[in-house]
C-alpha cells in the first residue's frame, strides 16, 4: 500500500501535456443581436488552466533573477536562470535547470551575466524581461491579481512599452469577409452592454470608432474577448498614442454620444500576428538590404516556429505592407493603400524581395505570451 501511495503521489505531480497556441475558433455569426449564452463549452484555454499550464516553478511573475546569457535567437538571447535576486535556498537546486527567453535589442556577449525579472513559465522555459522592473516588481507584490494576470502586466509594462507607434488605423485590416457584426452611433448603455457581450462571447475580431466633434479615429484588436492592440488618432494630434493611452482614449470616445461604431470579425490567427506590433518584440538584424531582412527573419521565424508579423515601409514612416506569420508559416498578407487581405501571401513576399529601397521590420510574439500561463490582452470592460 505505501508503494502504491507513493507511486500515486508521484503521478499526481506530473504535469500535464502543455499547449502554446491559444485555440481557434469558428465566427459566432448568431451573436450581434443578443447577449451569448452564458452556459457554453469549456475552450481549449479553459482546458489547459484545468490541467495546470501555469507551473512557474520556484518564482513568481515579477522576481529579479541573474541570467548567463546563452546563444543569440530571433527577438532576443536564450538564457538560463542562475539565481534569484537575493539568492535563496532553491537556486541550488532549481535554478540552474531553467532555460528563458530574454528579450532584447542590447547587444550582449555570450557567457555574460545580466539581470532580468521573470514573467511567465511554459514548457519547462520561462519568458523574462531584460533589467530589474522594481517599480513592476513591487506593484506586483502587492497585488491580489492571479499570477497569468501579472505575468501580462510585467510584460507590458516593460519591454512593449518603450515602442513607439507612429502607425494610422488604417493599419488595422478591414472585414475580410466584408461583413459588419454591429454598426451603431453609441450610447451609453448600449454600448456597455455590447462591449460586456464581446468579452463574454470571447469575440475575435476588430471595434473601430468615429467620432467627428473630436475629429478622431480609432480601432481596437480583439482576441477572445481581450484587446492585444490599439490606434487611437486625432486630427490636432501629430502622432498615434501608445497602446494602453490609446485604449484609454478610446473607451472615452465610445462612451460619447458623437461616436460611431463598426465590429466586425476578424481570423484569429492573422490577429494573433498582428497584436505582435503592439505586445510583440522587434527582431534585430544587421540585413543590409530589403530582400536579406525579409529572408533571414522568415527564416529564423520558421525555424522557431514564431507568431509575429512583418512591415514594410516605403518612405521608412508609414507602413505600406503586413505579412503575418503564425507559428513558423506565413499566413496572410495585408496591403494598407488598398485595404486589400492576401490571403495567399506568396506575392506579397515575392513583390517585397524585388524592392531595392524601403524598410522591412518584424516583430515576434513569444510563444509563453500565448500559453495559459499569461492571461493575454488587456480586460475590454474596464481597466486592468
Amino acid at each position: 500500500m505505501a508503494k502504491e501511495a507513493k507511486k500515486s503521489k508521484k503521478e499526481a505531480k506530473k504535469p500535464a501535456p502543455e499547449q502554446a497556441k491559444l485555440s481557434e475558433k469558428k465566427p459566432d455569426s448568431n451573436f450581434a443581436g443578443s447577449p451569448p449564452p452564458l452556459a457554453t463549452a469549456p475552450t481549449e484555454a479553459t482546458a489547459l488552466n484545468a490541467a495546470g499550464d501555469t507551473e512557474s516553478g520556484p518564482y513568481r511573475p515579477g522576481q529579479c533573477v541573474i541570467c548567463r546569457v546563452e546563444g543569440i535567437e530571433p527577438g532576443g538571447y536564450s538564457a538560463v536562470i542562475q539565481s534569484s535576486v537575493p539568492p535563496s535556498e532553491e537556486d541550488k537546486d532549481a535554478a540552474h535547470h531553467i532555460r528563458a527567453f530574454l528579450p532584447s535589442t542590447d547587444t550582449l556577449k555570450i557567457g555574460q551575466t545580466v539581470p532580468a525579472t521573470f514573467v511567465c513559465m511554459h514548457n519547462n522555459r520561462a519568458l523574462m524581461t531584460f533589467a530589474f522592473m522594481l517599480g513592476t516588481t513591487e506593484r506586483i507584490q502587492k497585488s491580489t491579481a492571479s499570477d497569468e494576470e501579472n505575468a501580462f502586466s510585467i510584460w507590458v509594462d516593460s519591454y512593449p512599452s518603450t515602442q513607439k507607434a507612429r502607425r494610422a488605423v488604417d493599419l488595422i485590416m478591414p472585414s475580410v469577409s466584408g461583413k459588419l457584426l454591429r454598426e451603431l452611433k453609441c450610447a451609453r448603455e448600449e454600448t456597455t452592454r455590447l462591449l460586456q457581450e464581446l468579452e463574454l462571447a470571447k469575440f475575435t475580431g476588430c471595434i473601430k470608432a468615429r467620432n467627428e466633434s473630436k475629429k478622431s479615429r480609432s480601432a481596437m484588436l480583439i482576441v477572445e474577448g481581450r484587446i492585444v492592440g490599439a490606434i487611437y488618432g486625432r486630427k490636432d494630434a501629430h502622432e498615434t498614442f501608445a497602446v494602453e493611452r490609446a485604449i484609454e482614449l478610446m473607451r472615452e470616445d465610445i462612451l460619447d454620444g458623437e461616436t460611431f461604431l463598426q465590429v466586425y470579425e476578424l481570423p484569429q490567427a492573422a490577429v494573433l500576428s498582428m497584436s505582435a506590433l503592439f505586445l510583440g518584440c522587434p527582431i534585430k538584424s544587421d540585413s543590409a538590404t530589403v530582400r536579406d531582412y525579409l529572408d533571414t527573419s522568415l527564416m529564423s521565424m520558421s525555424l522557431a516556429g514564431e507568431t509575429g508579423c512583418i512591415t514594410y515601409s516605403a518612405d521608412g514612416k508609414n507602413t505600406d505592407s503586413l505579412l503575418f506569420i503564425h507559428e513558423g508559416q506565413p499566413l496572410a498578407g495585408y496591403e494598407i493603400a488598398e485595404q486589400k487581405y492576401l490571403e495567399e501571401p506568396a506575392s506579397l513576399i515575392k513583390q517585397l524581395k524585388e524592392l531595392e529601397q524601403g524598410q522591412v521590420e518584424a516583430h515576434l510574439l513569444p510563444t509563453q505570451l500565448l500559453s495559459t500561463s499569461v492571461k493575454f490582452g488587456y480586460k475590454l470592460t474596464a481597466e486592468n
